[in-house]
């Protein structure tokens, strides 16, 4: 089944009097603070942030079957928060983000105008919401969106949580299944003011999997599509998906949930894998039984060696290697798991995904956790809530390294309250309950030294869920351009 939907991006350009600009090379956006430039480059506002939520779980009632006494549950009850804290512009001088949310069809929600730090409530969604972030002058558009899903009963039982999706080139989920009883579909949205045309590229156990029909469909400007992937290759059991926008950017997501006849398996969402490299870092914060999904993208087989870290130190795992095919995907059993890390090194580039399952009163549920990027800088999450704005229990993990990290928790203000600094250690992983941190509506993370790779797991009687700290913010740049009269 495909679901379309309209949502709203802006686009700035840049016109000087009597001058043709032709842009010839990016130079990466600049932090706080001033920087050399050349002679001929042009400087660009900061950037807005747009952030993607797919809204309520997509369902295909027509794949329910021919029982006329079958009726499938209502989608869970899903809600979206989005907070923006103030950044520092190059000049010194502070705000913080305007934010616009709109919903599928162009329809604004709301608008607040930039400056003042800003925490929506929990807003009940009955569509897709596309929350930009606009940018108070030249300070960075630091701005997070998440949005959760929750059903204590029915079909679709369990909790699925979504760190709302930014724009990207290529996204890659290793975690998808087109076997009875498993529903995995993409969700792809364009926020842009031109068709992006994307391919989607399936793998497997034995290497490229076929795709029956069209590898490629166009998005209109302002749309979200869902593909269905087991109309692209059923019954797989072992589904890796790779999405590229040969001429744009879109926002991805994976939906996956799985019901054992009349028993449901778990809902969850999916964010994009950090991009394949020889080292992947999969913090974990969810207990349970665990499977690891490695791709493989490159033309050569590729041999994997597997580690793992809790709060208490190394730990054991029931599979130590795992063998990828040359453009294919490979799964392995984990057994069970603790919240810490677990760390993949490939004789070639990689990326990666987990899965951990807990049992519940109505069956079980899953968390994803792809493998991540390093902190850097700053990153800022919004923090999971059930439908009454109540942020969910869970933790926080950061995975055993080197270096240091701030954890700044966000109040419902919008304000900062006071940073903690954690050091890492590369034996243990650091494991901290989201009470911990009182009544905070967000956290930020600060990379102060090393390398940090962090994540945070969440719970209710409903199930489980893995959630991912957004890209950070976009300063402002300059572009290289060569003057003609």
């Amino acid at each position: 089944m495909n679901a379309f939907s309209r949502t709203a991006a802006t686009f700035v350009g840049i016109a000087v009097p009597g001058v043709l600009i032709a842009v010839t090379a990016f130079v990466a956006p600049l932090p706080s603070g001033s920087g050399a430039r050349g002679p001929e480059q042009v400087r660009l506002p900061a950037a807005a942030t747009t952030a993607v939520c797919p809204g309520p779980l997509d369902r295909d009632d027509e794949a329910a079957g021919t029982d006329e006494e079958f009726e499938s549950s209502e989608a869970p009850t899903t809600v979206a928060r989005a907070v923006s804290i103030s950044t520092t512009a190059p000049d010194g001088s502070e705000g913080a983000a305007g934010v616009e949310a709109r919903v599928v069809d162009g329809d604004t929600l709301f608008t607040i105008d930039p400056g003042e730090p800003i925490v929506t409530g929990a807003d009940g969604m009955g569509a897709p919401v596309a929350y930009l972030g606009t940018p108070a002058g030249e300070s960075p558009a630091l701005l997070s969106a998440v949005q959760t899903a929750a059903a204590d009963t029915g079909d679709y039982a369990g909790l699925a949580a979504l760190s709302c999706t930014t724009p990207l080139t290529r996204a890659v989920f290793s975690g998808a299944s087109t076997m009875t009883g498993d529903d995995s579909r993409l969700l792809l949205a364009n926020p842009t003011d031109a068709p992006v045309t994307v391919r989607v590229d399936l793998t497997g156990e034995s290497g490229p999997i076929p795709v029956a029909g069209q590898d490629t469909l166009t998005l209109q400007p302002h749309t979200l599509r869902t593909v269905v992937l087991g109309a692209l290759a059923e019954g797989v059991p072992v589904v890796g998906a790779e999405v590229t926008a040969e001429d744009g950017s879109v926002t991805a997501a994976l939906q996956h949930s799985r019901r054992d006849g009349l028993t449901p398996r778990g809902i969850e969402y999916a964010a994009p894998e950090a991009p394949a490299a020889t080292r992947t870092v999969l913090p974990i914060a969810t207990e349970g039984e665990a499977r690891l999904r490695v791709s493989n993208p490159g033309g050569s087989a590729v041999t994997a060696r597997l580690g793992a870290h809790s709060a208490d130190g190394p730990e054991p795992l029931a599979s130590g290697s795992v063998a990828i095919p040359a453009r294919g995907t490979a799964e392995v059993e984990l057994g069970e798991v603790a919240p810490g890390d677990v760390v993949v090194e490939a004789d070639g580039e990689v990326s990666a995904s987990a899965t951990v399952a807990v049992d519940t009163e109505e069956g079980r549920d899953v968390a994803f956790y792809p493998g991540v990027d390093e902190v850097g800088d700053t990153r800022l999450l919004t923090l999971p809530t059930d439908e009454h704005g109540t942020p969910l229990e869970g933790d926080l993990v950061l995975a055993a390294g080197e270096g240091a990290v701030d954890v700044v928790p966000v109040g419902g203000d919008g304000q900062r309250g006071e940073p903690r600094t954690l050091d890492l250690d590369a034996e243990r992983a650091i494991v901290l309950g989201l009470t911990d941190f009182g009544e905070a509506r967000a956290l930020e993370l600060r990379g102060t030294a090393g390398e940090a790779y962090a994540t945070v797991g969440v719970r209710t009687d409903a199930g489980v869920s893995g959630i991912g700290f957004p890209a950070p913010p976009e300063g402002i740049g300059y572009r290289d351009v060569r003057l003609e009269r």
